[in-house]
């Protein structure tokens, strides 16, 4: 695996816990929803998203 792979591997995965934990806080409702919790929750699930996706292009 390059490294490049790995890096990309780890952000997703980080980007992946910080976004089960929005989710988590807006679920149990600690916080209301607002626009800005809003486009994080969606800027994270983006981020996993694109971080696995070049995770595996890089590794072949």
């Amino acid at each position: 695996m390059k490294e490049s792979a790995t890096y990309f591997k780890w952000l997703a995965i980080l980007c992946g816990i910080l976004l089960l934990f929005s989710v988590g806080i807006l679920a149990v409702g600690y916080q209301d929803i607002t626009l800005f919790r809003a486009a994080l929750v969606v800027a994270f699930l983006v981020g996993t998203v694109a971080f696995i996706f070049l995770a595996r292009r890089k590794s072949r």
